[in-house]
């Protein structure tokens, strides 16, 4: 392992845990498998550009964060991210994961080409 990537997914682990953050909420942000994320974080893998940018940008700071051991304030959290939070608060944790494939859904519907009977 090189101090690299050893430095690199201790300020990836630091910035997630900061920001309230498990594995699977940063992957799916990030577009990555929790898998994946937990081996850059114990540096057994070494992200591409592509996923240090992905990263980055799903914990809201410029890539070369993940590079310093500066403080960075946590991204501002939205009155919208706020009403979600005390939704899934008052759920169990089968009912947030039901909560958390409907997103999963729903975003993949989105990038979906829309098809002719679609379109307006």
């Amino acid at each position: 392992m090189s101090e690299i990537a050893v430095a690199l997914g201790k300020r990836i682990r630091e910035l997630r845990t900061e920001l309230h953050m498990s594995q699977e909420e940063l992957s799916f942000k990030a577009g990555i498998s929790p898998a994946h994320l937990g081996q850059i974080e114990r540096a057994a893998k070494r992200p591409n550009v592509d996923t240090i940018g992905k990263l980055a940008s799903a914990l809201g700071v410029p890539p070369s964060a993940l590079f310093t051991d500066e403080q960075t304030p946590p991204p501002e959290r939205t009155a919208t991210l706020e009403k979600i939070d005390a939704q899934l608060l008052s759920m169990t944790e089968d009912e947030q994961r039901d909560v958390l494939r409907i997103i999963r859904i729903l975003r993949s519907y989105k990038k979906q080409p829309p098809e002719k009977d679609d379109e307006i």
